[in-house]
């Protein structure tokens, strides 16, 4: 076998590998996990229990689909007890298989493996907290393993030593149950050898012998008190134990049922535990040598977690829990245990930073301090030195305000402001006015200004916040003179408590006004002198053309007597073309001459927007060329407008003669529309003609524009249909589209009729 293949197949493995992990860490498979807990889903650990039981899941990478059971089990005895676990198990399995169960405590993990459920056999089991397996049952499982919580007897007895001194005594609560025979066991067999006596009531060694081994021989005395049975009086010694006046003792827990619960919390000695059941749940356990449910979650889901991997259960032997010195820092405070006193390999969960960490604590607290006085001493003379500079701003600002005042004096430029709705003047306008000065009042402003202009004062003043920089030009008489034209410029500046600080300036423009006046007057002597020459130029291009085809053609229908009739007949219908143009050329100009002088009476009256446009649909119906579709539009509300009808019939007439004369195929279209905003009616006419292009659109109502020089009329039309609609109170509108057509638009304010 050569070098290269032998890399091949050496390598040939390692891909795969790397293939395989890489499909495994892409995977977003959830894997179905079933949790068991012994006791009832009000218990106060659980809520934690469950979270960390996630987060470790997550922590290995595991996407868990994770449902949990509480079964409550001290309201149960053993046979309803294995059918409540058999029920619960029915509940999850129908369509939802778990991969891995994950079971708590001795309670839920014994009637987990006794119920006979078949899913306890086909799935894998991982317990945990279990103080005492049972090992012929877990025998029957090959698929299950997990972890003892071997109770630690003489660290506890140690850790009570140590903390409360050597003469505490000790008692905890213990029965006759299958589980409290099990601890007295156990307790005996780790206590063997050591100097503890009393526990479980040896009955070898008499009262008196106990006492005098405590008392002489340093002796641990050890106290086991049974609740549920009357025998010895056990009820009136559980009172003793708990009584505020037996002192010097210690509650050790050793097991959680409903006989033990809250015994910690009412109890006056201190407590230990040896489970972590209880423990940091607020029921003033302090402490004790135990397995903590962080630790126990972490062992319990990676051995999960491996499962889940393929590994095998059966191949996972049950190992001991670790376990850890804990103190609860919250119990300390509550008992007035200080920190000194707990020996330094105890582990303090719940501590505060500050005195897990007291040195650190400080340390970063005057290194804080520090840096604030820093920043503060940065800001300090950050904020000196922007004073300084705000002096010299203020400063510079005095000087200019000084030169502007000295610019402006003599002249008609005046500074005011508004406070408190008055306006305030600078003492120098009501100088020039020969008045005192004054605050002056918004409604005494109305006063001084033109009857014309105090509805527009009005809306600026209610527009006042919204005008950042704003000029208003009125005309005022302030000194009893006359009015005159007034400039008002002025800045609104939002505050940031919500109102607004209004100042400017007050012109005197009315030597501005007189000026522009003259200009004005000027441009119209102007505009009017070359509209007249405009004019006479285009009547007299415009009047030639029909008088030079009526003068020739009478000439030669005069002269030449060879004319055959048809020919006759055609210079005939030409002369009266002619002279029918050379007619409405001569009854537009004196329409728009009319129009301008003011002498043309327009007779208003209140007509229906639909009977109008069907009476110019009518008539034009039989008078639009055939090759044309002619179309109407309407809609169905009753539209009122108060208007000269002939006048605005002579303005749609128009609009179809142009749309008849401009569309050589395709349809002419009359309608109305109603704009329930604007309270106004749309009545246009639309065809698809030839279109007008964009930059002639602007001209198209000019005197005297025709798009088609060479075509017939004087270009006067559209500019006496803007004119009749404009004395109407209405607007013309255009929309068009080389090659494609136009709509021409009259907006005419109306009212619905109901």
């Amino acid at each position: 076998m050569n070098n290269e293949n032998r890399k091949i197949i050496f390598l040939f493995p390692l891909l795969i590998y790397l293939i395989s992990a890489l499909v495994g860490c892409t995977s977003s498979q959830e894997r179905r996990i079933l949790v068991v807990h012994s006791y009832e889903e009000t218990y106060a650990a659980y809520p934690e229990f469950n979270r960390l039981i996630a987060k470790q899941f997550k922590k290995e990478g595991v996407n868990a689909d994770i449902r949990t059971l509480y079964l409550d089990c001290e309201s149960y005895k053993e046979e309803t007890e294995l059918k409540r676990m058999r029920y619960l198990l029915d509940s999850v399995s129908g369509d939802w298989r778990p991969e891995v169960i994950l079971v708590n405590e001795d309670q839920a993990t014994y009637s987990l493996l006794k119920c006979g459920d078949p899913l306890v056999k086909e799935v894998p089991v991982v317990f945990a907290g279990v103080n005492y397996p049972n090992w012929e049952l877990l025998k029957q499982y090959p698929n299950a393993t997990g972890f003892h919580d071997k109770i630690g007897f003489v660290q506890n007895a140690e850790m009570a030593r140590k903390l409360f001194g050597d003469s505490v005594r000790l008692f905890t609560l213990l029965d006759s149950t299958f589980l409290d025979v099990q601890i007295r066991k156990d307790a005996r067999k780790q206590l063997a050898g050591h100097r503890v006596t009393g526990f479980m009531d040896y009955p070898d060694i008499p009262s008196v012998e106990q006492y005098r081994l405590v008392r002489e021989e340093g002796y641990i005395r050890f106290l086991s008190i049974s609740i549920r049975s009357n025998r010895d009086k056990s009820e009136a010694n559980l009172m003793w134990a708990l009584n505020k006046n037996y002192r010097g003792q210690c509650y050790i827990q050793l097991k959680r049922d409903f006989t033990t619960i809250n015994i910690g919390a009412i109890c006056v000695s201190p407590s230990l535990t040896v489970i972590n059941e209880g423990f940091e749940c607020g029921e003033k356990l302090l402490g004790g040598y135990l397995t903590s449910l962080p630790v126990q979650v972490e062992e319990e889901v990676r051995a999960a977690v491996h499962i889940l991997n393929g590994a095998s259960s059966s191949d996972m032997p049950v190992t001991e829990s670790k376990k850890e010195y804990l103190v609860d820092w919250n119990v300390m405070k509550q008992l007035g245990i200080k920190k000194e006193k707990i020996p330094a390999n105890y582990k303090i969960v719940n501590i505060p930073f500050s005195k897990e960490y007291p040195y650190f604590y400080i340390s970063s607290i005057v290194s804080l301090a520090g840096l604030l006085f820093a920043i503060v001493t940065c800001l300090l003379w950050l904020y000196l030195r922007e004073q300084k500079r705000k002096k010299q701003a203020l400063y510079a600002l005095a000087d200019e305000k000084e030169t502007l005042a000295l610019a402006i004096e003599g002249g008609t430029t005046y500074a005011w402001k508004l406070e408190d709705e008055f306006f305030v003047f600078e003492d120098a306008f009501w100088r020039s006015q020969g008045m005192s000065p004054r605050k002056l009042p918004f409604t005494d402003l109305g006063k001084f200004v033109h009857p014309g202009h105090w509805d527009s004062v009005k809306l600026s003043r209610r527009n006042l916040k919204e005008a950042s920089k704003k000029i208003v030009q009125l005309r005022c008489d302030f000194s009893g003179r006359g009015y005159q034209w007034w400039e008002f410029r002025y800045t609104t500046n939002l505050l940031e408590g919500g109102g607004y600080k209004t100042a400017g300036l007050l012109l005197n423009i009315q030597e501005m006004k007189d000026r522009e006046e003259e200009l004005d007057a000027a441009r119209l002597l102007a505009e009017k002198a070359e509209l007249k020459q405009s004019f006479l130029a285009n009547m007299s291009h415009e009047i030639r053309t029909p008088l030079n085809s009526i003068v020739g053609f009478s000439n030669i229908l005069a002269s030449d007597e060879e004319l055959s009739p048809e020919d006759k007949q055609e210079y005939i219908d030409t002369i009266n073309k002619n002279s029918d143009l050379l007619l409405k050329l001569v009854n537009d100009i004196l329409e728009l001459s009319r129009i301008e002088s003011g002498y043309m009476s327009f007779c208003y009256k209140k007509c229906i927007v639909k009977e109008l446009l069907n009476d110019v649909y009518m008539t034009h119906q039989v008078l639009i060329a055939p090759r044309l579709d002619f179309q109407k539009e309407e809609e169905d509300i009753c539209l009122e407008i108060d208007v000269d009808r002939d006048r605005l019939i002579q303005v749609l007439t128009n609009f179809l003669n142009n749309a008849t004369k401009f569309t050589e195929s395709g349809f002419i279209k009359i309608g109305y529309y109603y704009m329930e905003e604007e309270e106004a009616v749309h009545i246009y006419v639309e065809d698809t003609g030839r279109g007008i292009p964009r930059e002639e659109q602007q001209m198209i109502f000019s005197r005297f524009y025709k798009q088609n020089e060479f075509s017939q009329g004087a270009g006067l039309g559209l500019s006496i249909c803007k004119v009749i609609v404009e004395k109407l109170g209405g607007k013309i509108t255009l929309q068009s589209e080389a090659g494609k057509g136009s709509r021409f638009t009259v907006i005419i304010p109306c009212r619905v009729i109901s």
